[in-house]
């Protein structure tokens, strides 16, 4: 699935004519600087004119680690091609020098990444072209920031092999963003909730939002809708916690983000579905989304795969279209 409209913008990196969508920084890695981050489901987007080729380069920043991290490439309406960061080709080919939209996604990682402490996230060094024109350009309906667990970063929707088995790029947020042409924001980490910490040294949710890694700050990005799918992973915990942390994490947010609406789902394994029913009663601003008669399909009872993902995205997309109105979406 691809989006359908783009519309051109500026560059927001250290490359010219590229566009950044979702949470990356500039950092400089193994002595190289680069654009970086921790987020599955992360993209770059462009356009190229007169050129037959892109020539890329991403570092190896987990050489000893046993799953490379992966990248998704989709050109036009082509099907995606999948590479280890390690065997990315350091000339992406083009079918000709016509213009062809480039979009390149953060894929898959693995648990044993160390994303929160050692730099071992997606780093990229070289985005250019030999001749030709590179123009940036984005989606060109409403930006959607996805905060959630593995569920929403896209991990085993394919199957349940580390980096391989994972497709960000497939999941249910990249396919509801898709359906609704608009930005794919995701800060989402395997194991994470809003009290238990996640894979990979990440900290709870709370804290996950407002940093990249230990040391980066990373502010809210500037978007229209919020979509919260958190819990599943913090069924330890009682009710009268949760519902605390729960109400906590709503305020946070919209004072992050005070002109963008909170959209709640309520987890897939049901978790304290109860609480999020009394909370969205007490907080009409909020629209909480039932998932309880979907009929979600898994990889290993937990993660949604392909079929589930889009099973997902379906049902949200039609949630968010009847709750703000086709209007609201259109571009």
């Amino acid at each position: 699935m691809a989006y359908t409209k783009y519309k051109t913008t500026s560059a927001n990196g250290i490359f010219s004519g590229v566009y950044f969508m979702g949470r990356w920084t500039t950092k400089t890695i193994q002595n190289q600087p680069t654009m970086y981050t921790t987020n599955l489901g992360a993209a770059v987007l462009l356009m190229t004119k007169n050129t037959d080729h892109l020539n890329l380069q991403l570092l190896n920043t987990t050489a000893t680690n046993r799953f490379q991290p992966e990248i998704a490439v989709f050109i036009d309406d082509q099907p995606e091609v999948r590479f280890k960061v390690n065997e990315v080709p350091d000339e992406l080919q083009l079918q000709s020098n016509a213009p062809h939209v480039v979009r390149l996604v953060f894929a898959g990682n693995s648990d044993a990444d160390e994303v929160w402490l050692h730099q071992q996230g997606l780093a990229i060094s070289k985005i250019t072209i030999s001749d030709g024109e590179l123009t940036a350009i984005k989606p060109a309906g409403k930006a959607i920031t996805f905060i959630g667990d593995s569920i929403t970063a896209g991990c085993w929707v394919k199957s349940r092999h580390p980096a391989a088995g994972y497709a960000a790029e497939l999941n249910y947020a990249a396919q509801t963003a898709q359906a609704l042409n608009a930005e794919d924001i995701r800060i989402a980490y395997s194991a994470a909730g809003l009290l238990r910490y996640g894979t990979g040294g990440v900290p709870a949710a709370p804290r996950f939002i407002n940093y990249l890694d230990f040391e980066t700050k990373m502010p809210l990005p500037s978007t229209d809708l919020i979509v919260i799918n958190l819990g599943s992973n913090d069924r330890q915990f009682s009710s009268e916690v949760m519902q605390t942390q729960y109400v906590k994490f709503f305020k946070a947010l919209r004072h992050l983000s005070p002109t963008a609406t909170l959209n709640i789902m309520i987890p897939f394994n049901q978790s304290f579905a109860a609480e999020l029913r009394v909370i969205a009663h007490q907080n009409p601003q909020l629209n909480l989304i039932e998932t309880k008669d979907w009929p979600i399909t898994y990889t290993d009872q937990v993660h949604p795969d392909l079929s589930g993902s889009q099973l997902i995205a379906k049902r949200l997309t039609q949630a968010l279209t009847s709750h703000y109105g086709q209007a609201y979406f259109a571009v």
